[in-house]
């Protein structure tokens, strides 16, 4: 579970919390909006200050106190103000195991979310980037993203990290007003919109057995490096000769590493040109996507296909002996 730390930094260390530290009341706002904590902690001399959040997100909110005892009137004076409890500082990591019946871990040092996506063994990401703008990698990431939330019965992330955002107005179209919040929930995939930066999918990321990485076109040296470090990079690009050489050209830059886990995507294509383009690309998996018109729709013979595109995770899904993470 999230918790958010204002004016205070925690003794404790258990997987199961997941401490971030914010200094300004526009950095509670971003991040409880992102993160639906559990809980916001303040130190009572930043409380007055964060508390007026407590009427516009409906997270439980806690003050610290340095009083060696808390009287009702003090505790009254800090409720009145939006908290929903006050816990003393010399007491409140102990407080927040008790609230959450959980054991008490052992001291150590707090380890905060870092920049970088981390390895893990029970996290899969898939990166979704094409070679030229409009090749399809949205559609093909929310294909994936709502194949895989049918395929495990789980919640399934996908984060717009492209140049070309649409999620916003994806959500107007489907509900017919504009939100201001950072996440759109559309059946079971967490739609994390462009304003959400990849330091918070690194941290949120763990929350999902699948992430999807919507990248677009990969003209960045930033949007490359997530997607090759993907456990399953997929490539979107075109069956139409003229532009397979887009693809041989994005191959042979990133060269330098592994590429059998690659997988090439072709909406629209046809099978002489998807053949076509495997020949140009030897060792890698090739697929010839079908027409599909609406991602949020199973259809058979898309599903199908992505059996086959995603089988390198499907497969070690089952034996849980895939170690390709990151």
């Amino acid at each position: 579970m999230h918790i958010i730390l204002v004016g205070v930094r925690p003794e404790i260390s258990d997987p199961r919390f997941k401490f971030h530290v914010c200094g300004t009341l526009e950095e509670v706002k971003e991040s409880s909006l992102i993160l639906m904590p559990e809980c916001i902690l303040i130190h009572e001399d930043q409380a007055r200050s964060i508390l007026p959040l407590a009427e516009e997100i409906p997270v439980k909110f806690v003050v610290i106190s340095e009083a060696n005892s808390l009287s009702s009137t003090a505790i009254r004076s800090w409720t009145a103000l939006g908290a929903s409890d006050v816990w003393m500082d010399e007491s409140w990591q102990e407080k927040l195991l008790e609230v959450h019946q959980l054991v008490e871990a052992k001291p150590q040092g707090i380890a905060l979310p870092e920049m970088n996506f981390s390895r893990t063994r029970e996290r899969i990401v898939i990166a979704v980037g094409s070679v030229f703008e409009g090749a399809g990698s949205t559609h093909t990431a929310l294909l994936i993203a709502h194949y895989l939330a049918r395929y495990a019965k789980t919640k399934v992330a996908v984060w717009e990290g492209g140049g070309r955002p649409c999620f916003s107005f994806l959500e107007y179209i489907k509900e017919g007003n504009y939100s201001n919040h950072p996440r759109y929930d559309l059946n079971d995939v967490a739609l994390y919109k462009a304003e959400v930066s990849e330091y918070w999918i690194g941290s949120l990321m763990n929350d999902y057995r699948y992430t999807v990485l919507d990248l677009g076109s990969l003209q960045t040296t930033k949007q490359a490096d997530l997607f090759v470090q993907a456990s399953l990079p997929v490539l979107v690009g075109s069956g139409s000769e003229w532009r397979v050489k887009e693809l041989i050209s994005f191959c042979r830059e990133h060269s330098r590493v592994p590429q059998e886990y690659w997988r090439i995507a072709l909406p629209l294509a046809n099978e002489p040109n998807r053949e076509m383009v495997a020949g140009c690309l030897s060792g890698r998996p090739v697929f010839a996507l079908p027409n599909h018109p609406d991602p949020f729709q199973p259809q058979a013979s898309t599903d199908e296909l992505l059996e086959g595109l995603l089988s390198p995770i499907l497969q070690k899904q089952k034996k849980r002996g895939f170690s390709r993470f990151f």
